[in-house]
């Protein structure tokens, strides 16, 4: 399935507006996993959106990954169709289920995300601070050594990672700036600076571990 399809081009929503109400969501479950059908799948989509969005942002409350995490879910229900049984209740149920999930992935994301820049602020800090203490006069020597310890660093990331990375610490955008500016999704930029992080984070605990 590719990403295009949710939400519906105007012509993609005309044709999915004429699929009868009376198909079932288990009708067009074996549709989407037996004929591959985008319209099938438009059809659930816009059938349940409403429900499955609330679902969502109860738990997230933010409708930009709101919209990121239905498309996931569309995206794993057309990957996944026949890994669904009427054995396991109805279609809906299964969306519920799904959705429910991939927020709590999200959300686990963006805590993880969370701490990691929480760590790697506190640890540039704590490197400032050593500088005032034990550099002073030469206290922009220390802080170009900082600057080049978190460049070498950054440079052993996967170049996407690297990319937002500086453009976030040392470029100062916001995430909804590099998502623009890059082109990209707004979830597959805090992703990426998300696991860049991270990595930064464990490349550092070694170094804190010996200060400790």
């Amino acid at each position: 399935m590719n990403s295009h399809l949710i939400p519906p081009t105007k012509a993609e929503a005309s044709e999915v507006s004429e699929a009868p109400d009376s198909v079932t969501d288990e009708a067009l479950m074996a549709e989407i996993a037996t004929q591959h059908s985008s319209q099938a799948l438009e059809q659930l989509y816009r059938r349940h959106r409403s429900m499955l969005r609330g679902v969502v942002l109860r738990i997230l409350r933010d409708e930009a990954e709101m919209e990121d995490v239905l498309q996931d879910v569309f995206i794993q229900v057309w990957n996944q169709s026949s890994n669904y049984s009427v054995d396991k209740g109805l279609v809906l149920g299964w969306l519920i289920v799904l959705a429910r999930r991939r927020a709590l992935d999200r959300l686990r994301q963006r805590s993880a995300y969370q701490r990691a820049t929480d760590r790697f602020e506190a640890e540039h800090e704590r490197h400032v601070d050593e500088g005032a203490e034990h550099c002073h006069v030469e206290e922009d020597v220390c802080s170009n050594d900082l600057r080049g310890l978190m460049f070498s660093l950054i440079s052993h990331l996967p170049p996407p990672q690297q990319q937002v990375v500086l453009l976030t610490y040392f470029e100062d955008m916001s995430q909804r700036e590099i998502a623009a500016h890059l082109k990209l999704p707004l979830g597959t930029v805090k992703t990426r600076i998300e696991l860049g992080v991270r990595k930064l984070g464990c490349a550092l605990a070694p170094m804190r571990s010996k200060v400790a």
